[in-house]
């Protein structure tokens, strides 16, 4: 598919729904990995040539090399060859094994003096954006590695000097890789605030405080206490079988849950939290 075929069917998908993040990311499989298939130079054979002999003579990759190795296969299948900065020359993009990190992401501008590292970020890209014909967004989620039972979804703003990209982090979410409940339909999203003094914030839409999670360390679906004033977004409800009612919701970023899995710290960019609340003790809000 041509990139502005592409460009137009993202064109109209963001005219719907906006700037709402959280519906992008979950329309997609948590491992779901972007195909740049579509987007290659036609000459990107050559241009991988080019790019592994460039890293062969400067000793680069050496480790993502070792774990190609390990995997039997070789880095030019791991790479792909695609305009993305509209200046004639075909960049490469990388995502493949890293050893001891699962997957990793780079992004190598071509410039006349060879490739430059622009971009590094853990596990997989899962969509980008394109304004006309410079790349705008990169969406990306990080599903952990080993025990790590938090997905992270992060979109980066690229900026330009001159036919160099730089990418600048604008919006991140964590929620529990495995243990949240996804909804099966959306609604038109709904702010929302919280008038009880403290409320549980939870991965399932239903009330279990007694089933021990020994993984994550704690006892039934409370993941966090969400204080009176907190805010956030809703996306989805779902009905239990008491018939409570329930709200699948983004909570706004500077707010800091307590007694949750969290580690706020790790964080440089403070992340919203995805998870589930009961509708009862919330009231809806304007923009």
């Amino acid at each position: 598919m041509q990139k502005s075929v592409l460009i137009i069917l993202l064109i109209i998908f963001n005219l719907t729904f906006g700037q709402d993040f959280l519906i992008e990311f979950d329309r997609y499989n948590p491992i779901y990995t972007f195909k740049w298939d579509g987007y290659e130079v036609p000459n990107h054979y050559e241009v991988k040539l080019e790019f592994i002999k460039y890293i062969d003579s400067n000793k680069l990759l050496e480790e993502e090399k070792r774990a190609l190795e390990m995997m039997d296969t070789q880095l030019r299948f791991e790479i792909r060859a695609v305009d993305l900065n509209n200046d004639k020359l075909a960049d490469i993009i990388y995502q493949g094994p890293y050893t001891g990190e699962g997957s990793v992401v780079y992004i190598f501008i071509q410039t006349e003096s060879g490739f430059q590292k622009v971009f590094t970020t853990q596990q997989g890209i899962m969509k980008v954006d394109w304004k006309g014909e410079h790349l705008d967004k990169l969406y990306v989620k990080d599903w952990g590695c080993c025990a790590d039972p938090n997905l992270t979804n992060s979109v980066y703003q690229a900026s330009y000097s001159g036919s160099i990209p730089s990418f600048k982090l604008i919006w991140k979410s964590v929620e529990l890789r495995s243990f949240i409940t996804k909804p099966k339909h959306t609604f038109t999203p709904k702010r929302f605030e919280i008038v009880n003094q403290k409320y549980k914030f939870r991965a399932n839409p239903w009330i279990d405080d007694k089933t021990v999670n020994e993984f994550l360390g704690i006892t039934g679906n409370t993941i966090g206490i969400l204080k009176k004033g907190y805010k956030g977004t809703a996306y989805a409800s779902h009905e239990d079988d008491t018939g409570r009612i329930w709200w699948y919701v983004l909570i706004d970023r500077e707010h800091e849950l307590e007694n949750t899995y969290i580690n706020y710290k790790h964080h440089r960019f403070k992340p919203h939290l995805i998870g589930w609340i009961s509708s009862r003790f919330i009231k809806e809000i304007k923009n």
